[in-house]
C-alpha cells in the first residue's frame, strides 16, 4: 500500500467524523482523484460497519472490480470465521478509560491491519475460486431442448432464443412458464431455469431448482451436483463447493467425474 501515513490518518479522522468543515472538503476533493484511497476507505469503513452488524454488508465507496468482488466474499463461510476473529480482536481496542485520541489511534492501528489481511485473503480466495468458476461455467454442453423433440412449445423456443442471446431475465421468465404449463417435463428444462439464476445471482432459487433435478427419475440426476457445485464456487463458498464435489466422486459414473476430481485437489490444497 503506497498511501502515506497522513493520507491513512486523514482517512480514520474522515470515518470518525472528526475533520472541520475545510478539512472534509480537502479530503473529499484528494479522495475522488485517489483510487487507492478510495478502495483503503471503502474496506475500512466495511469493516467497521461489520464488527457490529450481524451480516456482512458491503458499502458501495468504491467502484473497483476488486472491491466489488469482496462484497461476495464477505457473505461466505471463510468470511463468516475471520469476521469473528476480527471482532474479538476488535474488543481489545474499545478501551474507554482511556483518552479518545489514544483509543482513534489504536483503532486506525487496528482497521489498518484488518483491512490488509480481508485484501490479502480475500483476494487470494476470490481469485482462485473465481478461475475455477470461470474455466466450467461453460453452458454450451447442455443438450438444446428444441433438437429433443419439444420443436412444437413455443414457449421453449422464445427461452432457447433468450438464453443463447444472454438474455438471462427473458429466459428464467420463459422457462418458469413453460415449467407451470407443460404436463411432461423434460430435466434438462431444471438445468436451464438453474442456469439462468446462477446468471442473475439468485443463489437460493439456483440451488432449489438444481436439487429439483437432484430428486429427478432421470438418468441425468448426477448433474444436479455438478451445476450445484458452480453455484458455490461463484458465490466463494469453499467449503460447501467441496462437499458437492465428494459427492460427484463417490460413483465414477456421475457426471463430470474426472473434473470434480481435479478441482477437489485445487480447493485443497
Amino acid at each position: 500500500m503506497s498511501l502515506s501515513e497522513n493520507l491513512l490518518k486523514q482517512a480514520d479522522k474522515y470515518l470518525e467524523k472528526l475533520m472541520s468543515e475545510s478539512e472534509n472538503a480537502a479530503f473529499e476533493i484528494e479522495l475522488s482523484n485517489n483510487t487507492e484511497l478510495q478502495e483503503y476507505l471503502a474496506i475500512n469503513k466495511e469493516l467497521g460497519i461489520q464488527l457490529d452488524n450481524k451480516d456482512w454488508q458491503f458499502v458501495d465507496a468504491s467502484k473497483s472490480p476488486q472491491v466489488k468482488d469482496l462484497e461476495d466474499y464477505f457473505k461466505s463461510e471463510e468470511a463468516q470465521s475471520l469476521k469473528t476473529v476480527l471482532s474479538k480482536v476488535g474488543d481489545n481496542y474499545k478501551d474507554t478509560s482511556k483518552p479518545k485520541s489514544n483509543n482513534n489511534i489504536k483503532r486506525y492501528t487496528f482497521f489498518a491491519i484488518a483491512a490488509s489481511v480481508v485484501l490479502l485473503i480475500g483476494l487470494f480466495f476470490l481469485n482462485n475460486n473465481q478461475n475455477i468458476y470461470n474455466d466450467y461455467n461453460s453452458w454450451q454442453e447442455l443438450p438444446s431442448l428444441i433438437e429433443r423433440g419439444h420443436s412444437e412449445s413455443a414457449t421453449l423456443q422464445d427461452a432457447e432464443q433468450a438464453f443463447i442471446a444472454k438474455d438471462y431475465v427473458s429466459a428464467n421468465s420463459f422457462y418458469s412458464k413453460y415449467l407451470n404449463e407443460a404436463e411432461v417435463i423434460n430435466v434438462n428444462v431444471y438445468l436451464y431455469l438453474g442456469i439462468t439464476q446462477l446468471e442473475l445471482n439468485q443463489k437460493d432459487k439456483a440451488l432449489s431448482t438444481f436439487d429439483a433435478v437432484l430428486t429427478s427419475d432421470s438418468i441425468d440426476f448426477s448433474k444436479g451436483y455438478w451445476y450445484k457445485t458452480l453455484v458455490y464456487l461463484k458465490a466463494k463458498d469453499k467449503n460447501n463447493a467441496i462437499k458437492q464435489l465428494e459427492l460427484i466422486v463417490k460413483d465414477s459414473t456421475n457426471y463430470k467425474f474426472s473434473e470434480a476430481e481435479k478441482i477437489l485437489k485445487q480447493l485443497k490444497n
